[in-house]
C-alpha cells in the first residue's frame, strides 16, 4: 500500500512537468524570433537575449526529460528512490550553464566596440520577453500549488524566470535610455548590474541543487518537515514525543527517520505494529514524503533532584543506623553504645570491711 502511494506521487509529479515542456517550447520560439531580428538589424543585446532563451529552452527541456527518466526507472526498479537525484543533477548543470551565459552577456555588452545605441524599436523584444517570463513564472507556480508538491525542477524554472524578468525589462529600458541620451553607456551599466544580480540568484539555485544531490536539506526545509511530522503525530498517534528526526532529500521528495518515545512496558509486537501504522500515516499525510522509518524507543525517566537522590540513598540504610545517626547528630556525641559504669576500688574495700561487724552484732 505504501509503495503504491509513493508511485502515485511520482507519477503525479511527472504529470506536473508538462509545464516545463511548455516553458521549453515558448523559450525556443522566442529564441528563433530573436535570431530573425538579429539578422534583420544586428544588435549585441538582441543576440544575447536570443541566446539566453535558447539556453533556457535546452535547460528546461533537459530538466523535464531527466525527471521523467528518473521517475520511470524508479517505478521499474522498485523503490530505488536515489535515482530521483538525477533531477537535482540536471538542475545543477542548467544553473552552471546559465551562470556562464549571464557572464558572457555582461562581458559582451561591457567590451563591445559598437558605439551606436541599439534601435529603439528593438527594445520591444526584451520588454515583451520580460512580460512573457512573468506569465510563464506565474503558470509554473500555479502548477506547483495545484498538486501541493515542491518539485525542484519546476521551482528552479520559476525562480530562473523571475530573475529573467529583471534582466529583460532592464535591458529594454537601457536601450530606450541609450537612444534618449545618444550614448551606449546606459546599456553597458545595465548589463553589469543585471548580470551581477542574475548570477547571484543562479549561484543560490546551484547551491541548493548540490545539497539535494548529496541528500542534505536546508534548515528551513528541515523545520517545515518537522512541523508536518508533529502535526501528523498529533492527529494519528498517542505517542507524540519525538527524540530524533532525520530528513534525507531525493530532490523533490523526502525520506524521514523518526524516533518516538513510548512506554517501557510495551511489547515488541505491539511496538512493531504501532510503528508500521505511524509510518503509513506519515507517508499518506505528507505529500512530498516517499518513505518513513519509525522507531519506538522507551521513554526516558524524569530527572530527579539532588534532594530526592539524597533521600532515596538514606531510605536504603537500616532503621537502627538512621536512629543512631540522628542521635549522634543531635547530642554531639558518638553513636557508639554506652558501657555500664564500673564500681571503684575503694568502695569495694569499704563494703568488705563492714561485713564482719554485722555478723557480730
Amino acid at each position: 500500500m505504501v509503495r503504491r502511494l509513493a508511485v502515485r506521487k511520482i507519477l503525479t509529479a511527472t504529470g506536473v512537468l508538462r509545464s516545463a515542456y511548455i516553458v521549453a517550447i515558448v523559450s525556443l520560439a522566442l529564441s528563433l524570433v530573436g535570431l530573425l531580428l538579429y539578422l534583420h538589424e544586428p544588435s549585441d543585446v538582441i543576440l544575447m537575449e536570443s541566446f539566453v532563451w535558447l539556453i533556457e529552452a535546452m535547460s528546461f527541456g533537459g530538466l523535464a526529460l531527466a525527471f521523467k527518466v528518473a521517475a520511470s526507472r524508479t517505478v521499474v526498479y522498485r523503490a530505488r528512490y536515489e535515482i530521483l537525484r538525477l533531477e537535482s543533477l540536471a538542475v545543477l548543470i542548467a544553473a552552471i550553464i546559465a551562470v556562464f551565459v549571464s557572464l558572457l552577456v555582461a562581458l559582451r555588452n561591457l567590451t563591445s566596440s559598437h558605439a551606436e545605441p541599439t534601435p529603439v524599436v528593438l527594445a520591444l523584444y526584451p520588454l515583451l520577453s520580460g512580460v512573457t517570463s512573468y506569465l510563464l513564472e506565474r503558470f509554473s507556480i500555479r502548477s506547483l500549488r495545484r498538486v501541493g508538491l515542491d518539485i525542484v525542477a519546476v521551482r528552479m524554472i520559476a525562480e530562473k524566470l523571475k530573475l529573467d524578468i529583471v534582466f529583460e525589462i532592464g535591458g529594454g529600458i537601457a536601450i530606450v535610455m541609450s537612444n534618449l541620451l545618444g550614448t551606449v553607456l546606459p546599456e553597458r551599466l545595465a548589463a553589469i548590474a543585471m548580470g551581477a544580480y542574475v548570477i547571484y540568484g543562479l549561484l543560490g539555485i546551484a547551491r541548493e541543487a548540490a545539497m539535494h544531490l548529496i541528500g542534505v536539506v536546508s534548515r528551513n526545509a528541515y523545520r517545515s518537515m518537522a512541523v508536518k511530522v508533529e502535526d501528523t503525530l498529533r492527529r494519528a498517534s498517542r505517542y507524540q514525543r519525538i527524540r530524533r528526526l532525520r530528513v534525507e532529500s531525493y530532490g523533490t521528495f523526502r525520506e524521514v527517520e523518526v524516533w518516538i518515545e513510548a512506554p517501557p512496558g510495551m511489547t515488541l509486537g505491539a511496538a512493531y505494529r504501532e510503528s508500521m501504522r505511524i509510518a503509513r500515516q506519515l507517508v499518506h499525510e505528507i505529500p512530498e514524503l516517499l518513505r518513513a522509518l519509525v522507531v519506538l524507543v522507551p521513554e526516558r525517566q524524569p530527572q530527579r533532584s539532588q534532594r530526592e537522590k539524597r533521600y532515596a540513598r538514606r531510605s536504603r540504610l537500616p532503621a537502627q543506623r538512621r536512629v543512631n545517626e540522628r542521635r549522634g547528630r543531635g547530642s554531639g556525641r558518638s553513636s557508639r553504645p554506652q558501657r555500664e559504669p564500673q564500681p571503684h576500688a575503694h568502695s569495694r574495700r569499704r563494703s568488705d570491711a563492714a561485713e564482719p561487724g554485722a555478723g557480730q552484732a
